[in-house]
């Protein structure tokens, strides 16, 4: 099988192969080379990074905004309710 190295450096693994190692998105690869032969070796580190939507809700004080939040929005409707 064939790959092409793209504009930024990156390459895609033909499907075949991601299913049969079940590699996926944000799987973590190892990258090397081989002094003999000048080959590139891809080992999967077999621990997947985790997609950015997978972090939210994560980081403390994230509850702090939606109270600010709250906050504000009763602030402008009491804003509004004296403007009546």
């Amino acid at each position: 099988m064939k790959s092409i190295i793209g504009e930024r450096g990156q390459i895609v693994i033909p499907k075949q192969i991601r299913d049969k190692l079940g590699l996926e998105r944000g799987t973590i690869l190892e990258v090397e080379t081989t002094g003999d032969d000048n080959l590139i070796v891809l080992r999967p580190m077999g621990k997947k990074r985790k997609d950015w939507r997978e972090w939210i809700g994560t980081f403390e004080g994230e509850g702090l905004i939606r109270e600010y939040l709250k906050e504000k929005k009763k602030e402008k409707a009491k804003e509004s309710k004296w403007k009546k």
